[in-house]
């Protein structure tokens, strides 16, 4: 007898595998005494009329005695658990709850002659047939160079081109329409047949091909096509997934589409370093690639909220300057191109991390040696905000509730991550270093984490019904230019946003996250001269010590800022305005600062904090 070949004595055991990696998939099972449908139906995640179904079973009580086969595939050579689930019409998720396959999905790799459950009476026989027959062989794809030909020689017929693979309209015409042979409904089922069919397929001839059949007539078309037959799922996230493929191929293809639609929608440069950026920092992350904030990006493109005027940083707009645009600085009356501070912003801080290394490696016992030093995070610094020839705070517009507006505005500042209108330096706040998978270490900066967080909570705000402001730049910069008090005005007189608020209804906080512990203190801090800052700063401590996690973490007693000392609150000091220190960038603790759920905690924290401060 097979090993698969068993009696399920001990249901969890066997169907959980005993915690193997290569689970043993019984194929069949002999009931030993009268048993409810329902027995089996919970471990495998089905009702019982699912079960029943699935099983070919007529009565909901199998008898003792009774052998139950189990439908089962296994995957076609050379191809993945994908292709098998999709012969089957089932969602990947489907398939792998169904065979107790753990996440990442895209991870797991079919042994030889591994035996799968799967799901065929969700097809008609004839279905079924011409699914088999698509897998057999995969459509025929049209050669660009022969198809340009021929649509230059009106004497060539076309019909014959693309035999079987162009239905319901001719060549010509799809090119006319469309700037390529397809529709993109049939380049967007092709892309996925391509991407089920091998393992890698980005980088691949026959997915690359079809991949250039996007332009800029049909790529809106395409994506949209891409999502509606893929239960939402975007051509982005599918292409980055594809882990067998080189990240250098896979970056390429998701620009190579990201040009398509800019070409499209007449989308400037800057937008595309935005793009560019956020890709590149995905890439330099742990573990999978997380496309949320590329295909927001590509949706606003889409719907027309990002359009030629525009610069989006992740959920909001910027004023990015070009990278040829000239800026001229206060001090000494100077003038550089954005690029050039751009540039000598990166150079200084790669000069600075270096140092600091050196330091971070001494202390911690770890061999000096600047190969280990991944400058990944630096090469991230952006260009800097301008104004008319000069660096200026950016700002957004009023981003709106999401939900039934409560009537208050949150100006939400993510700290530190500007440049300086007088020197032209960079502002990248404390920063630590974290080992990667790879066994480098990259610098952990402070304003790039407090983005995030900035981000993120600002999502949750609108969906709580407040407005938000998000304003950031280096505080010399933001208190030369008075952009806070600026922003009050604008927001009292209706200019920001189109309706008035009152001081009451407008709250400043500001985040940050200290360097080590030691040096000052996490926690909320205050302008103890104005009576609101202290009562604003109590609510949000008091709320956040209800979480005992980040009770543990943010135990210090508020503290008062010196009437010299942060430059944000004294522009603030017509609203209640705290500043607050998440949790340290160096030291144990960081690993707080870079954890999901600590994050989602905190920031449920500070909104129950803002709620009881307004009476909501």
């Amino acid at each position: 007898m097979s090993q698969n070949n068993v009696y399920i004595e001990n249901q969890k055991t066997i169907i959980n595998s005993g915690g193997s990696t290569r689970p043993k998939r019984p194929e069949f099972v002999v009931v030993r005494k009268d048993t409810q449908v329902s027995h089996y139906a919970k471990l495998l995640g089905m009702s019982n009329e699912e079960f029943m179904k699935w099983a070919n079973l007529k009565s909901s009580l199998i008898k003792k005695g009774t052998r139950i086969e189990f439908p089962m595939d296994t995957v076609p050579a050379g191809k993945g658990i994908y292709a098998l689930a999709r012969k089957y019409n089932m969602s990947v998720e489907e398939f792998c709850k169904l065979n107790k396959i753990p996440k990442p999905y895209n991870e797991y790799k079919a042994g030889k002659d591994e035996l799968f459950y799967v799901k065929p009476y969700k097809l008609s026989q004839s279905e079924q047939a011409k699914l088999q027959k698509q897998n057999k062989s995969a459509p025929s794809v049209p050669d660009v160079k022969t198809l340009s030909k021929a649509l230059t020689d009106d004497k060539v017929e076309l019909n014959g081109l693309a035999a079987g693979a162009v239905i319901g309209a001719l060549p010509i015409n799809n090119m006319v329409q469309w700037g390529s042979a397809f529709t993109p409904e049939e380049i967007a089922s092709k892309l996925e047949y391509e991407a089920n069919d091998k393992w890698g397929a980005v980088g691949r001839k026959a997915f690359d091909d079809i991949l250039k059949e996007i332009n800029a007539k049909n790529v809106t078309e395409v994506l949209k096509e891409y999502e509606k037959a893929n239960d939402g799922r975007s051509l982005i996230n599918r292409i980055t997934s594809e882990v067998m493929s080189k990240q250098s191929k896979r970056k390429e293809a998701v620009m190579y589409v990201y040009d398509a639609l800019a070409e499209s929608k007449n989308i400037p440069e800057a937008v595309r370093n935005e793009f560019n950026e956020e890709l590149e920092k995905q890439f330099d992350s742990f573990g999978m690639v997380d496309t949320e904030k590329l295909d927001t990006i590509i949706n606003k493109i889409i719907s027309g909220e990002i359009t030629g005027g525009q610069v989006v940083t992740n959920n909001y707009t910027g004023s990015l300057a070009n990278p040829g645009e000239k800026i001229k600085l206060t001090k000494n009356d100077t003038s550089f191109t954005a690029k050039e501070l751009q540039s000598g912003a990166i150079k200084s801080a790669k000069d600075e991390a270096l140092e600091k290394f050196k330091q971070y490696c001494k202390e911690n016992n770890i061999p000096f040696d600047k190969d280990n030093l991944d400058m990944g995070p630096i090469n991230r610094i952006p260009l800097p905000t301008a104004e008319n020839g000069k660096i200026s705070a950016a700002e957004t517009e009023l981003l709106k509730p999401t939900t039934e507006p409560n009537g208050k505005v949150i100006i939400l500042n993510p700290g530190h991550g500007g440049y300086s209108s007088r020197s032209g330096y960079f502002d990248p706040g404390s920063y630590s270093f974290i080992k990667k998978a790879n066994g480098k270490y990259a610098p952990l900066l402070e304003y790039e984490k407090m983005k995030i967080y900035a981000e993120s909570l600002t999502d949750k705000l609108r969906a709580k019904g407040y407005a938000v402001v998000i304003t950031s730049g280096h505080a010399q910069t933001i208190s030369d230019q008075h952009s806070i008090s600026n922003l009050i005005e604008s927001l009292e007189d209706g200019s920001k946003g189109g309706k008035k608020y009152k001081k009451e209804d407008i709250a400043f906080v500001s985040l940050h996250a200290d360097s080590e512990p030691g040096q000052s203190g996490t926690g909320i801090c205050y302008d103890s001269r104005f009576q609101n800052d202290s009562e604003l700063a109590d609510t949000l401590q008091s709320n956040l010590n209800k979480d005992n996690w980040i009770k543990a973490e943010t135990s210090e007693r508020n503290w008062n800022v010196p009437k010299k000392g942060l430059q944000v609150l004294h522009q603030s000091e017509q609203i209640p305005s705290v500043l607050v220190e998440v949790e340290y960038v160096n030291g144990a603790k960081c690993k707080n600062l870079d954890s999901y759920n600590f994050q989602n905690r905190f920031e449920a924290k500070l909104i129950d904090g803002l709620d009881e401060y307004f009476n909501l």
